[in-house]
């Protein structure tokens, strides 16, 4: 059984791939004015390049009107561009090339080797990895405790995503919140909490262990 764009642990597991990508992807263009902005924005980066990090998630698909919302939570762990997630309904290795996903209900493991362009069309968010050069930063509305970073497409005209905000704590720059807002409505929320940076982890964790999964039916779609 292939995933669906419709099914929403697929969604989900989409949106939080796609947006562990863009963390360590995303080069944003700022005006002179928000020069301190892209500071903040490159010293997370750094920090997703060198360290080990990890998160719990709690991640909301909200459409326009309420209609059709849906919400999920788990842990993960990134490394560079591996990572390893896990949901209530699936757990999924990713070790920079090869993207395993297990759903739990039906014992199935789907072995893919996805591309940025699959990404693009599976979620909105991983747009992000190709910005570089197409994305404005500026600060937007800030509190006490927290930064808020808002990022535009330069070219909104092509583009389905409206804007996409940031919100990182004063102190460390750790990133709280990423909301993504598409011109249709539907907004996309990624909350983390217990953020952390560890020296180090096994290279095994991001690599789907079949010892493990041995009645596990493997779909491999290479």
């Amino acid at each position: 059984m292939r995933f669906s764009f419709h099914n929403p642990s697929y969604w989900v597991k989409s949106f939080i791939y796609s947006i562990l990508l863009s963390i360590i992807s995303i080069q944003p263009v700022v005006s002179q004015n928000d020069a301190d902005a892209q500071r903040i924005i490159d010293s997370f980066l750094n920090l997703a390049r060198s360290n080990v990090i990890t998160a719990r998630f709690t991640v909301s698909v909200i459409e326009k009107n309420g209609v059709n919302s849906y919400t999920n939570s788990g842990t993960f762990t990134l490394k560079g561009n591996r990572f390893v997630l896990e949901m209530q309904e699936m757990k999924v290795w990713f070790d920079g090339k090869t993207q395993w996903a297990y759903q739990k209900s039906g014992n199935e493991v789907t072995i893919t080797e996805p591309s940025v362009q699959e990404l693009v069309q599976t979620n909105p968010m991983a747009i992000l990895g190709n910005y570089r050069n197409k994305c404005n930063i500026r600060f937007c509305k800030t509190s006490s405790q927290l930064q808020c970073i808002q990022l535009t497409p330069k070219l909104k005209k092509n583009e389905d995503i409206a804007e996409i905000e940031v919100l990182l704590t004063k102190t460390d720059r750790i990133p709280q919140s990423i909301t993504v807002s598409q011109k249709n409505g539907t907004r996309t929320v990624l909350m983390l909490s217990q953020f952390q940076k560890k020296a180090n982890v096994s290279e095994q964790i991001f690599t789907f262990d079949a010892k493990k999964y041995k009645d596990a039916y493997i779909n491999d779609l290479r």
